[in-house]
């Protein structure tokens, strides 16, 4: 909740996103390597969650922020959203009863979905950016309506993309 209130009063989503998955891999980290010390696997668990669940709701709001008009955002929603749960079809097949109880392959798979994240998240930071950028450089009035522009949504030249 304070991260997601920290993006929201700063308008910025990037760096708190990243930090939070970062936390996640931490987490995960300490669970691939760390087996006999039950104290800090379980301490291992709640930076997991504590990563996956901050990072999550402010990816999903950054993404559906810049999305403009309400057709664009509710289609882009979905598609975020149900790409999204596939990883609950993943995990399935990551945390079989032969790793236990060292679960190496689970392990090693979040990490490896965490860190396509960060790298998602960077993408989409350089995207927008530019996106901005060129905008900037090309901006001149294009003679559209208050209500063409509200139409066009982000792809609007006059939009700017939420960092």
């Amino acid at each position: 909740m304070i991260l997601a209130y920290i993006s929201d009063k700063t308008r910025h989503r990037f760096a708190y996103a990243v930090f939070a998955v970062c936390i996640a891999i931490a987490g995960f980290a300490i669970l691939l390597s760390v087996h006999h010390n039950r104290p800090l696997e379980y301490a291992a668990l709640f930076l997991v969650a504590m990563g996956c669940y901050s990072a999550m709701p402010i990816i999903v709001c950054w993404f559906n922020m810049n999305l403009g008009g309400h057709h664009r955002r509710s289609v882009g929603s979905a598609w975020q959203v149900a790409f999204g749960n596939i990883g609950g079809i993943i995990a399935v097949y990551c945390f079989l009863k032969q790793d236990a109880p060292l679960y190496t392959k689970g392990y090693s798979i979040c990490i490896a979905f965490t860190c396509l994240s960060v790298v998602s998240c960077i993408a989409y930071y350089i995207a927008c950016i530019a996106q901005n950028r060129q905008r900037e450089k090309t901006a001149t009035d294009v003679g559209l309506t208050e209500y063409e522009k509200t139409e066009l949504g982000d792809l609007n030249p006059e939009y700017r993309y939420l960092v």
